[in-house]
This record gives C-alpha cells, sequence and structure tokens, in this order.
C-alpha cells in the first residue's frame, strides 16, 4: 500500500510501540491520529515526531471506554473524514499471581487490554473504506503460558482469536483484521517485565532466545507495514519473539 495521504490510527501511542508505529507510518507519508488516555504530554512528544515526517493530530481519549472511542473516531473522521488503517495497540501490562489479582486489576485489564480493540473496531469500521486494515496487538503471552500473566495472556489470546472472527465477518466490507505477537519488547513496559524476573537484558537475551538479543519497536512498526502492505494476508497473528517459543516453558 502506497501510505501517501493514508489515514493511520494507533490507539496507546504516546509512546513504545504504539509511538514507535505512529512515527514509522508517518515516515511512509500517512496522517497520523495519535492517541493517549491521560498523558497528553507524552501524546504531543509523539505528535511532534510525527509531525516532521507528516501531518497528524492527537486526541485524548480513553479508549477502554465506548465513549472514548468513539471520542476518537468522531475526531478522526472530522479531521480526514475516513480512516483507512487502524492500530489496536493499547494495552496494560502488569504481572501478577493469579490469586492476588482483585477485582479493580481484573476490570481494568479486561477494559485496556480486550475492550478497547472491540469499541475501537466497531466505532471505526463505520468510517472505513474498502482496502482498509486493523491491526492488533497481541503478545506472545496469549500463545505461550507464562507464570504471572495469567491475567495479561488469556486476554491476549482473547485478541488473537477476535482476529480471526473479525476478519471472516469484515470481509464484507473489505476490511482485513491482522495481528501482532510479540514476547518482550524493548520498552519501558518489556525493562519493567525484565526487573520483574530479576534478570539483565543480556540475561534474558542470552536465557530465554535464539538470536541473544531482544525485540526493538520499531521491529513491531515494520511488521504492521508489512501486514497493512499485503493484501492477501487477513485473520493471521505474526509472531516474533526471537524464537523464544521453542525454546521451552518460560517461568518467571
Amino acid at each position: 500500500m502506497d501510505m501517501k495521504g493514508k489515514v493511520a490510527v494507533v490507539t496507546g501511542s504516546g509512546r513504545g510501540i504504539g509511538r514507535e508505529i505512529a512515527v514509522y507510518l508517518a515516515k511512509q507519508g500517512a496522517n497520523v491520529v495519535v492517541n493517549v488516555k491521560k498523558r497528553v504530554e507524552d501524546g504531543n512528544e509523539t505528535l511532534a515526531e510525527v509531525k516532521k515526517y507528516s501531518a497528524g493530530m492527537m486526541v485524548q481519549a480513553d479508549v477502554s471506554t465506548r465513549s472514548g472511542a468513539k471520542l476518537l473516531a468522531d475526531e478522526t473522521q472530522k479531521r480526514y473524514g475516513r480512516c483507512d488503517i487502524l492500530v489496536n495497540n493499547a494495552g496494560l501490562g502488569i504481572g501478577m499471581p493469579f490469586l492476588d489479582s482483585d477485582d479493580r486489576l481484573i476490570n481494568k485489564m479486561v477494559s485496556t487490554n480486550y475492550l478497547s480493540a472491540i469499541y475501537c473496531t466497531q466505532e471505526f469500521a463505520k468510517i472505513m473504506s474498502e482496502g482498509s486494515s486493523v491491526i492488533m496487538i497481541a503478545s506472545l503471552a496469549g500463545i505461550r503460558p507464562m507464570v504471572s500473566l495469567s491475567l495479561y495472556g488469556s486476554l491476549k489470546a482473547a485478541i488473537i482469536k477476535l482476529t480471526e472472527y473479525l476478519a471472516l465477518e469484515l470481509k464484507q466490507k473489505r476490511i482485513r483484521v491482522n495481528a501482532i505477537a510479540p514476547s518482550i519488547v524493548k520498552t519501558k513496559m518489556g525493562e519493567s517485565l525484565i526487573d520483574y524476573m530479576h534478570m539483565t537484558e543480556d540475561e534474558y537475551a542470552s536465557k530465554h532466545t535464539l538470536t541473544g538479543r531482544i525485540i526493538y519497536p520499531s521491529e513491531i512498526a515494520e511488521t504492521v507495514d508489512f501486514l497493512v502492505s499485503s493484501p492477501n494476508i487477513t485473520g493471521q497473528t505474526i509472531i516474533i519473539d526471537s524464537g523464544q517459543s521453542l525454546i521451552g516453558d518460560f517461568q518467571m
């Protein structure tokens, strides 16, 4: 797909993987809608990077709620009239033993990691034309069980299955839906998970990968570009895990 003039929306793009995707798509010529829940300063920093390469805007909205997802879609339609690429990136990664997870955490994890993708896809499908693309950011934890990631992992598993269902249902609108499932990525969230395991980055890479290196956000952004530009790929999940899934059980 020629990205020039396309409209891309990246939820949770104030930092980390979301920021990298937003800036990458801008470099390809897309008009990018940046989204943050609370940290407006992070969103403005991403937007400043986006504007070095293309046009864009920032919308503060909590996409874990129906009203927030609708606000983001409405503001996108007001500015650009449509959406060509939706990246459901908003998510919350918290390592917590299952029996220690209280209702507040459970509800927050469900709404941020799962309902946000449902709400945004429903709202944006209304303004997406034929040939548009939805990308879900899932996780290897949704494929391979990892201790203390039961809530996060099971919700990412739901995202992977949702991807397949939506690929079937949105075919009528010629909207393709795919997912990316990375293992630990070099972001604040990824680094906190490595700290939780009481390991250094080098120790993690040596013990849990085949390549001996951690994944960088730019690799996720490049995969988004690949999926958006591949007209015959839909309903699929691309795993980026440095070979981690081939090594064996992943225990923290």
